[in-house]
């Protein structure tokens, strides 16, 4: 099973601009030795030895990841805005000549993860068929209503691909051509849902949008089945320990409250997840250097097995 990462921000969909741009080349021109620029080779190694803060970009595109399983189906989590990139790619495939079958998987229905369906391109080609799955109950409706005229010149109905809609029961479990699904209700205004996908002995959990205030951590039992003994698990750290106090009820996680989930319940590779939008690149990577800080000082919580890393657009995790 592999995961490819689409879209990674929360909230609100976050270019570079210039100034962040000129910023990178200014601070990696301070870095730049003559031995650095002799030959090709040299530069390319120069560049890959950057921390990706510098050489490139953690993304800025909203929630959107695609599971690529061993059975060879297309799974999809959420449509936030990193899905147009996801489609131009698919459009390179069967999607583009609509003999595409994929299914897609919504946790939930705020903007930053729907917005990007108006521009998925495999939904306009007669003939791809999708079944989103979710146990949002009204959840066609939803969709249309984000494309309404006073919303969106195109409404779904334009888009010519078939496109069903499964209810799931709430915290079930359902099988999809050997792919075990699990949903799980997690805290969040309006609600929202992981899920953990496992094939072949092999599990990965996806988390994004949960908040877990004292309330919640009582209940943290209720959630051992979801998380227990996860490869990978992609979890909502949007926030940092002191944001999180001060945002009670806005829905989202930090760090240490990942790792100490994860941790309790055997999760083998944490991966950061769902960026702050007022988060550059360096404080991202501020983020992980916490994040692994905390796990190495608390050594109750630190196992060797554990590792932790932070989600980048573009990046591809194998299990």
């Amino acid at each position: 099973m592999k995961i490819k990462f689409w879209g990674v921000r929360g909230s609100i969909p976050t270019p570079l601009d210039s100034n962040e741009i000129y910023d990178k080349l200014k601070e990696t021109l301070d870095l730049m030795t003559l031995h650095d620029v002799k030959s090709d080779s040299a530069k390319k190694a120069f560049l890959d030895s950057l921390p990706i803060s510098l050489r490139g970009t953690y993304g800025g595109n909203s929630t959107c990841l695609q599971v690529i399983p061993d059975s060879g189906d297309t799974i999809i989590i959420d449509c936030g805005s990193g899905i147009k990139k996801l489609g131009n790619e698919l459009m390179k495939t069967e999607f583009g000549r609509g003999e595409g079958n994929a299914n897609i998987l919504i946790t939930h229905t705020h903007w930053d993860h729907i917005q990007g369906i108006p521009f998925f391109m495999p939904f306009f080609v007669p003939g791809n068929r999708f079944t989103f799955y979710s146990p949002i109950k009204d959840l066609k409706k939803r969709i249309e209503y984000q494309q309404i005229f006073t919303h969106f010149p195109v409404n779904l109905d334009y888009m010519s691909s078939t496109k069903e809609f499964a209810e799931l029961e709430g915290d079930s479990e359902f099988v999809l051509n050997g792919i075990s699904i699990i949903n799980k209700r997690f805290r969040h205004p309006g609600g929202s849902f992981g899920y953990r996908i496992e094939e072949n002995g092999k599990t990965f959990c996806f988390t994004s949008d949960c908040e877990f205030n004292l309330d919640e951590l009582d209940n943290i039992g209720s959630y051992e089945s979801f998380f227990r003994n996860a490869d990978v698990c992609v979890f909502d750290a949007q926030y940092t320990f002191d944001e999180s106090v001060n945002k009670i009820d806005w829905g989202h996680s930090s760090a240490s409250i990942a790792i100490d989930i994860a941790a309790r319940f055997g999760v083998k590779k944490l991966i950061l997840f769902h960026h702050d939008p007022d988060y550059n690149d360096k404080k991202i990577e501020q983020v992980l250097a916490n994040a692994k800080s905390y796990l190495s000082v608390n050594k109750e919580k630190k196992r060797s097995d554990l590792e932790i890393d932070i989600a980048i657009e573009g990046s591809i995790l194998e299990i």
